[in-house]
């Protein structure tokens, strides 16, 4: 007991206030509520760092990207990409927590994924559309990556989600850049992150400080970045 409140006085005291203007809460249906992944030249984005810049990879994992609102502890909103409101279709499904023992505004991103589907790379479409949620309730599975306007590194954002019973997704690490085809190698021979369905890594910039010197550039997650 005393772990977690140590742990939400943590991520209290990191959670920036957060803007009714700067919310993808607030996006009127249609809106694309998600920023895209970099993708193109992956030498060209790794070498703008410095050489000993810690990059996380992640599964990138097929799946239907959603955001999650908590306000006062209790869930209040979930909406999918286009910044439809979903709430109602997701409620009743045992994917996620209802209530938080943070009573802060904390919103979170996230990705719905079929659990009984393993395939790789060949099938890149979502795997479910909203009307078919809880027809398909025992296969869905939630996994939560991001915890929006928070101050604190990726991976400890990871751990926090983690304390708050949320599934977070499998890691590598890595401050070398010539370690990065090596494990793309690894997935593409069926060696890692296996318990998803995937078609590709993501690398995320570790520094919360060095993320946000790079977000100026709103139209792509500029300290992430997708590799098939």
């Amino acid at each position: 007991m005393r772990e977690e409140k140590e742990v939400s006085n943590h991520l209290k005291r990191n959670l920036e206030r957060i803007s009714p203007e700067n919310s993808i809460f607030n996006y009127h249906s249609g809106r694309k509520a998600f920023l895209s992944l970099g993708q193109g030249n992956i030498r060209e984005w790794l070498e703008t760092f410095l050489p000993n810049t810690r990059i996380i990879l992640e599964p990138k994992i097929i799946g239907s990207m959603i955001g999650i609102q908590y306000i006062n502890g209790e869930l209040k909103k979930v909406i999918n990409k286009n910044s439809i409101d979903i709430t109602e279709s997701v409620r009743s499904l045992k994917i996620f927590p209802k209530n938080l023992l943070i009573k802060n505004r904390i919103e979170i991103q996230g990705i719905l994924y079929d659990d009984k589907n393993l395939s790789t790379r060949n099938n890149e479409t979502e795997f479910i559309e909203n009307h078919n949620f809880k027809s398909q309730s025992k296969r869905i599975k939630f996994c939560a990556f991001q915890i929006y306007h928070c101050k604190i590194n990726h991976f400890q954002s990871l751990q926090e989600l983690k304390h708050l019973n949320f599934e977070i997704p499998q890691t590598q690490f890595t401050n070398f850049i010539s370690d990065i085809e090596i494990y793309l190698q690894c997935w593409r021979e069926g060696k890692l992150f296996t318990s998803y369905p995937t078609n590709g890594l993501v690398l995320k910039i570790n520094s919360r400080k060095l993320q946000k010197y790079l977000e100026e550039n709103k139209l792509s997650i500029p300290w992430a970045y997708a590799i098939n």
